[in-house]
């Protein structure tokens, strides 16, 4: 064998193990015996993980008054050929730069060519006190590992307390190479599962009747596939029984998440006879709410939610229904049934002071057409609902012609003092705390602009900054979860700002990778409607580049998507230039310019697409109010990742008026610094 000269791990983690056999003074006296490296991996080729032609490693008996035992070395498979060799290791003194040599035995192992499966083997290590070490020694194969896909790995299966039968359906590169087995989380229980095999790629798995009235009981049910021989994986589902009790599940049209039986939503009991359930609603013919009993399978007798608060209940499916709960908008309720009085009644999940139903009769709104071809709903107008009688007021006026930074009469703050409360001494009670807002005309279609945290929370502030780089909500931290207003969760995601190297152009994938571009938040929308996301702002674009009537409004749509509206802020905007960095280019259909001195359409055709994106303007907190009649940024409910300040930044679309030309972006914007307007969309099945 050759000598070979190569480094290890440290004195100290080799010496690292067990002190199972202390003696008096508490020092370990049993002989253990080291490898290093531990790890003894081979490629299908017969080649190391680490691209070496034979795995060496350094075997070391220890305490160290044991390191002089001899030792030997064997393999238990014919693919792996065990020797012996040594190696040395080099150390430099620190002090004094000497390099001293010290020579150790080592075990070396080489591995032939493995054309088949994945295949494993033991290392045997035996000093000559006789302790015995093994080490597992592994090589990849040219035939893939075994893999198993199966879909109620991931939801468990649910038995009523009556028993069942459920078929599973899975797939796996094995063939027929396959078993099934049960591990019970309560062997007391018996053994109460048991299973029929349908051929590779199909079990039926039954539940005996459960009797308890007190405890659920759960067990494991793997599928098994391959062998040792071959390779191994396997699916383990979950498997819970219900106890004995009344157990009802929500389903129907008007529950879209879970309209079929056997997806139904299972309803929380509260009280003997009274359950609950949270999810979202929407309008759909003339009875789609109903309530099973006992399983996600259609049995009969089942209940419906009949007008006036009255729960009906059906015999058969030939009964008739009688007439359904009027859904006046769609979204989120807390439903209660109570089955001792056979009544309901719901209550709507909304955002404290968001635009009551009668002010939503006062704005416009339109359908736009989207990228799937279905219609989304917009308000035409930009939200000026300031809350009502709340005070402090939600948001506040435009004033266009305040400029300056922290300077008297700008609305603007000093980076330093910025009001830490809506009452605040600091505060300029010209701007804030009367409805006057200076002289901007046509303000009631205007809209007013907010801070980030009262379009999302509905917490009153007068579109108050309290300080610079302010974190967002709570709930808006990165990890946290957000129930949208259909009823769909997601996991706050902070997107970072240079996102448009990263996103794909695909905008599917790139919404199945970031979630919360499609998400619909409510905020201080009307119930049944969200702040326009960036789906909605991508759709909108769409419809601009669809739009017809011999107009022609230049947006290419093969550049409509998330990845040019992920840009990084330039200085000017580009006109149409395929590669432009600045978004989609010409958004002129949307625009008009009204109310500052001039009513011409900055586009022709702006008044047929009919969006009225008046250039409002905008307020940054260290600049006052700007921009009225040239610029108009809008929120969009995403969060960017601030690594300076973390949770501090969110996103905007913006609008720059320029020889008729703009651009749309999402990029950073400090959160404590803007005070924007925003629109709403009505809410859709995203589904």
């Amino acid at each position: 064998m050759k000598t070979r000269i190569i480094s290890f791990l440290s004195a100290a983690a080799l010496l690292a193990g067990c002190y199972e056999d202390a003696g008096e003074l508490g020092v370990d006296t049993a002989t253990r015996i080291a490898l290093s490296p531990a790890e003894i991996g081979f490629t299908a080729d017969g080649t190391t993980v680490d691209g070496k032609v034979a795995y060496v490693g350094v075997v070391q008996v220890m305490p160290f008054e044991k390191g002089r035992y001899t030792w030997r070395a064997e393999g238990d498979v014919a693919w792996a050929t065990v020797g012996e060799t040594v190696v040395d290791e080099s150390f430099a003194d620190t002090w004094t730069g000497t390099v001293t040599t010290t020579r150790m035995r080592a075990v070396e192992i080489m591995a032939t060519p493995n054309t088949e499966y994945r295949r494993s083997g033991v290392l045997t290590v035996t000093a000559e006190d006789g302790t015995v070490e093994t080490f597992p020694i592994t090589q990849a194969g040219l035939k893939a590992d075994a893999e198993i896909v199966c879909e109620l790995a991931e939801t468990g299966i649910e038995y009523a307390s009556a028993g069942g039968e459920t078929t599973i359906d899975y797939t796996t590169n094995m063939g027929d190479v396959y078993d099934y087995s049960v591990t019970y989380g309560e062997p007391d229980a018996g053994e109460w599962l048991t299973w029929s095999d349908e051929g590779a790629g199909r079990v039926v798995l039954r539940a005996a009747e459960w009797t308890s009235k007190s405890d659920n009981r759960t067990a494991v049910f793997t599928i098994h596939v391959g062998t040792a021989d071959t390779s191994e994986a396997s699916a383990e589902i979950a498997v819970v029984q219900l106890r004995v009790d009344d157990y009802y599940y929500l389903y129907g049209a008007s529950v879209p998440r879970y309209e079929a039986i056997d997806a139904a939503l299972q309803m929380t009991k509260q009280e003997e006879g009274v359950y609950t359930a949270e999810t979202y609603f929407a309008a759909d013919g003339t009875n789609p709410v109903r309530i099973n009993k006992d399983s996600r399978t259609a049995s009969y007798p089942c209940y419906v939610l009949a007008a006036g608060g009255t729960v009906a209940e059906i015999a058969s499916a030939e009964a008739p229904l009688p007439a359904g709960p009027e859904i006046d908008a769609d979204g989120l309720r807390t439903l209660t049934v109570d089955f001792n009085r056979m009544t309901w009644q719901w209550e709507r999940i909304t955002t404290p002071n968001c635009m009551p139903d009668d002010e939503l009769l006062n704005y416009k709104t339109k359908e736009f057409v989207a990228r799937d071809g279905s219609m989304k709903t917009w308000m035409v107008e930009f939200v000026r609902w300031d809350g009502g009688d709340i005070y402090p007021k939600l948001g506040s006026l435009m004033v266009p012609s305040a400029t300056g930074s922290g300077t008297a009469g700008s609305g603007g703050y000093a980076a330093g003092s910025f009001p830490t409360s809506w009452n605040d001494p600091n505060m300029n009670p010209n701007y804030e705390t009367t409805e006057v807002g200076g002289n901007l005309a046509g303000t009631s279609e205007h809209g007013r602009i907010y801070h980030f945290n009262e379009v999302v929370t509905g917490n009153p502030r007068f579109g108050i900054g309290y300080e610079r780089y302010e974190a967002l909500p709570d709930g808006w931290m990165e990890g946290k979860t957000i129930v949208d207003a259909i009823g769909r969760s997601f996991t706050v995601e902070h997107i970072v700002h240079t996102a448009a190297g990263t996103f794909t152009g695909d905008n599917a994938a790139d919404e199945k990778a970031h979630p919360m571009l499609t998400m619909q938040v409510q905020g201080i929308c009307p119930y049944g409607w969200h702040v326009a996301n960036a789906s909605d702002w991508l759709d909108l674009a769409y419809a601009a580049s669809q739009a017809s009537a011999g107009h022609t409004f230049p947006v290419n749509e093969s550049r409509v998507t998330y990845k040019q509206f992920t840009t990084v802020s330039g200085s000017t905007p580009q006109v149409d230039e395929p590669n432009s960095p600045r978004g989609i280019g010409n958004f002129a259909p949307w625009l008009r310019n009204s109310g500052w001195g001039s009513n011409a359409y900055v586009s022709d055709g702006a008044d047929e697409f009919g969006f009225n994106y008046y250039p409002i303007g905008f307020r940054y907190m260290t600049q006052g109010f700007q921009c009225a009649g040239t610029r108009c940024q809008t929120f969009v409910p995403l969060c960017y990742n601030n690594t300076k300040y973390p949770g501090t930044a969110i996103f905007r679309i913006n609008v720059i008026i320029n020889n008729k030309v703009t651009s749309a972006e999402m990029t950073n914007l400090d959160n404590g610094q803007a005070i924007f307007p925003f629109r709403c969309v009505k809410n859709y099945d995203a589904e």
